[in-house]
């Protein structure tokens, strides 16, 4: 990060040869040739192309697309940024966010400032926090009465 944050570092001897070359790469990746410079909103492609590569050796080959993988500075700011995407309407038709219990408080917190429904299912202690189908049915099912619940598969 330091050779990346200030290039001029990469002519010190004091960091590893691969540390260099991969700093470069990521140098050469940016809009101007900076961390500081724009870059594409999903993120700077050779990072992406990185985290594609170790999701497909993590997932025993199963390929992961560069062009699928989003860069955000944090959870907080992924989760709030496609909630964002993804909530509209009012009233009877306000989006319905289903969400496990038990949860991550950033999603009901992000879900009352976009005015949307917290769709709460229930994950199964009994069995290790499982999803249960059922559940989500459930839980969907009774949404429907208030909020437009919204189910991506």
């Amino acid at each position: 990060m330091a050779l990346c944050t200030y290039p001029n570092l990469l002519d010190s001897p004091s960091f590893p040869e691969d540390a260099k070359k991969r700093a470069r790469r990521i140098l050469q990746a940016c809009g101007g040739n900076s961390l500081g410079s724009y870059s594409a909103s999903q993120g700077v492609n050779c990072i992406r192309e990185d985290v594609a590569a170790y999701i497909t050796r993590r997932d025993g080959g199963v390929p992961a697309d560069p062009d699928n993988i989003y860069l955000t500075t944090g959870a907080s700011d992924g989760i709030s940024t496609i909630l964002k995407i993804l909530v509209s309407g009012g009233g009877k038709s306000r989006t319905g966010v289903m969400i496990p219990i038990p949860q991550y408080p950033l999603y009901s917190a992000v879900i009352s400032e976009l005015d949307a429904i917290q769709v709460n299912y229930y994950l199964d202690e009994e069995n290790c926090w499982a999803l249960n189908v059922n559940e989500l049915r459930r839980a969907v099912q009774e949404a429907k009465d208030h909020c437009d619940p919204k189910v991506y598969r």
